[in-house]
């Protein structure tokens, strides 16, 4: 808590006179709320120490991302999180954690999950920091092998851990998964079909999705009904074993 004499800018939003705490954001933007919407909104206010509104209370998110956070904290429309680009969504949905504004996480952790799956790698560090194992599964699949590398000097090592771990345990089920190719088709084709989606398969390193594994497992357009009939059977059991395989404890451990 510093003096208000440093001050640079104040909120136009929250700049309420009767506000009795004061915060300031790390681009030195003051923001005066209400004491008691913090109460019944929040798990993280008022900081502790806090004493009266002649001091301010220094936090470490920038004016932007304070200015989204705290409409939640007053029954009033919120701005839109549908036109944000996913650095500033990443940026609220961690503060939103941070100090336990309770009618912002989960509306967060939704638009965190629409934003699957480009961004797969931000929402996977997401999930796993603030517990959502539903979202990492969700997440996990499309962080590939390319991903991790081109990130490895930022991604936490804690996340870096269980992903490797996830990565090896996928990688296992697709090896047992090949076993489930239908066998003695007579089809004169369906052997190079076969072979083909083997070698498919081998190239999946990296890309571990329903969508890729759908497009591997696969015949030509004119293949005989025969063939299309045991791709579909094979593309069916093969996600099966996947879907089954218990591979979330792996990312929270």
């Amino acid at each position: 808590m510093t003096d208000r004499r440093t001050v640079c800018s104040t909120s136009e939003l929250f700049n309420a006179a009767d506000a009795d705490i004061v915060f300031r954001s790390s681009d030195n933007v003051v923001f005066r709320i209400h004491a008691r919407n913090l109460a019944v909104t929040s798990g993280g206010f008022p900081p502790a120490g806090f004493s009266s509104a002649d001091e301010i209370v220094d936090l470490t998110e920038e004016a932007s991302t304070l200015e989204l956070m705290f409409q939640f904290v007053y029954p009033r429309p919120q701005s839109s999180l549908e036109v944000l680009g996913f650095n500033e969504l990443s940026k609220l949905a961690e503060a939103v954690e941070k100090y336990q504004i309770y009618p912002a996480m989960q509306l967060c952790n939704i638009f965190m999950t629409n934003a699957l799956p480009e961004n797969a790698l931000g929402v996977l560090e997401y999930s796993m920091r603030h517990g959502y194992p539903s979202l990492s599964n969700r997440a996990a699949p499309f962080v590939t092998l390319e991903r991790i590398s081109a990130s490895l000097n930022t991604v936490s090592p804690t996340l870096l851990r269980a992903w490797i771990r996830y990565y090896d345990t996928w990688n296992e089920k697709i090896r047992h998964a090949t076993l489930t190719a239908p066998s003695g088709h007579k089809c004169a084709n369906w052997s190079e079909y076969q072979r083909k989606i083997f070698f498919a398969l081998g190239e999946l390193t990296g890309i571990k999705n329903d969508v890729s594994i759908a497009a591997v497992i696969t015949v030509p357009h004119f293949a005989s009904i025969c063939c299309k009939d045991d791709a579909a059977r094979w593309h069916q059991n093969f996600s099966k074993k996947i879907s089954d395989a218990s591979m979330p404890p792996a990312l929270y451990h």
